[in-house]
């Protein structure tokens, strides 16, 4: 009896560990993501845009512009010769994956290179969401924030059952570290994490 009110005891030490842990391996996952270069990514059939939120305290997201501005870039480079832009509609009735594609459009992709995906709520939903317009796609480049991609490529890997080639890439924005909150962006991913392992999908 004594032996398990102390393991009760040091229960939540041991998850506090536990959770210091997983942050570390995120953070630690963020810097590798981070320093993938342009020149590093292999040619691919299409680039997988993961949305986010388009509006931030009322102005444009900046951080979903630079998402889109990372594809472009591989797409401009010949990584890609297709865009795949997946995201659902905000609270505000903005279509995330719509206004991907103006953004895009306006840099220069032209738009039957563009594919919409627009219903997806949530990291699981734009991977499996996205399976129809990567059918005939047998690699493809991951592009979201630096902390989000690990999970993103697991998640790939996971509803694709690694028949697909996967990549992954950033860009060399720092929109999500520069316009603040970046710990607890990582500390939410940390969390989201948990849910996608003990969650089946």
């Amino acid at each position: 009896m004594n032996k398990k009110r102390n393991i009760l005891l040091y229960l939540p030490v041991i998850l506090a560990l536990c959770w210091l842990v997983l942050l570390a391996w995120v953070y630690i996952s963020a810097l590798f993501s981070r320093n993938i270069t342009l020149d590093e990514i292999q040619p691919a059939d299409a680039v997988l845009v993961l949305g986010n939120a388009v509006y931030s305290n009322g102005e444009p997201n900046p951080c979903l512009r630079s998402r889109v501005a990372a594809a472009v870039e591989l797409y401009n480079a010949g990584k890609a010769p297709k865009l795949v832009v997946s995201g659902g509609t905000d609270s505000d009735g903005s279509n995330e994956a719509a206004h991907m594609k103006e953004i895009a459009m306006e840099l220069g992709v032209p738009e039957f290179r563009i594919v919409t995906e627009g219903k997806s709520e949530n990291t699981y939903e734009n991977i499996f969401f996205s399976t129809i317009p990567l059918t005939n796609n047998q690699s493809v480049i991951i592009v979201s924030a630096d902390y989000h991609l690990k999970r993103a490529g697991w998640l790939g890997s996971k509803v694709w059952k690694d028949k697909k080639t996967i990549q992954a890439y950033s860009g060399q924005d720092t929109c999500d570290r520069s316009s603040g909150g970046y710990s607890r962006k990582l500390v939410r991913e940390s969390l989201a994490w948990v849910k996608a392992v003990i969650t089946p999908e």
